[in-house]
């Protein structure tokens, strides 16, 4: 009896608190991502409402949409496209990043190479030269950083100074291959987005339905 009434509780305590607390945690992003659907839902329907059957009419209010969603240049064809394909939509944040690479196929409803990228060889070509830039630029910066960090001295004010610029020099570099890097992926198999299926390979299953009521209270759906 002694024995349980001097049982330590407080180790339990704590791994009850922090089970309690990760549970909270992911309780809120599950609520947050909820939210986050749920309004990426109202925006796109409130694109489909502006683009009608030409985007110009409203492109102004259809820009500032879509900034929300990327920060690529779009055509009014291509925001057309993405509003009114179905499934592509989901793909635009994507598209946005790889614009420099894909292109739409309109006839066909998909993503393409752009022309100079059509061929293995090239794409290749350039993600080995984008890589050996990633190198030599990542290199730069660390060894701009050890250099900073090898003289730098509060004895003098040129001691302390150049070291400065040796570190900012070096972010700019880091910042430079952490790009290069991300297009290199962008080359990858694995990140290739022509071979997206947008309606997915079960379309009922993998489609996003949303019932939309239009004037004559009617039922339409619009694909995400």
């Amino acid at each position: 009896m002694e024995a349980i009434l001097n049982f330590d509780l407080e180790p339990i305590a704590k791994l009850l608190a922090s089970v309690f607390a990760v549970a909270l945690a992911i309780s809120k992003i599950h609520i947050d991502l909820s939210s986050q659907n749920y309004k990426r839902v109202e925006l796109y329907q409130q694109l489909q409402k502006l683009c009608g059957a030409d985007a110009n009419t409203n492109l102004s209010e259809i820009l500032v949409i879509l900034r929300l969603f990327t920060r690529a240049h779009l055509t009014n064809k291509e925001i057309e496209w993405f509003i009114w394909t179905p499934g592509a939509f989901r793909y635009l944040q994507e598209y946005g990043k790889k614009i420099e690479f894909i292109d739409i196929d309109y006839e066909k409803d998909a993503f393409k190479w752009r022309e100079k990228f059509n061929s293995g060889w090239s794409r290749f070509g350039r993600f080995i030269s984008l890589s050996f830039f990633y190198s030599i630029t990542g290199v730069f910066g660390a060894v701009l950083y050890q250099f900073a960090y090898k003289y730098f001295s509060l004895e003098s004010a040129l001691a302390m100074i150049i070291p400065i610029i040796m570190v900012i020099a070096g972010s700019l570099s880091l910042v430079k291959a952490y790009r290069l890097l991300n297009q290199a992926l962008i080359l990858l198999p694995m990140e290739f987005l022509v071979s997206a299926n947008l309606r997915g390979d079960r379309m009922e299953e993998h489609s996003n339905f949303v019932p939309v009521k239009n004037k004559e209270n009617t039922r339409r759906y619009i694909h995400l």
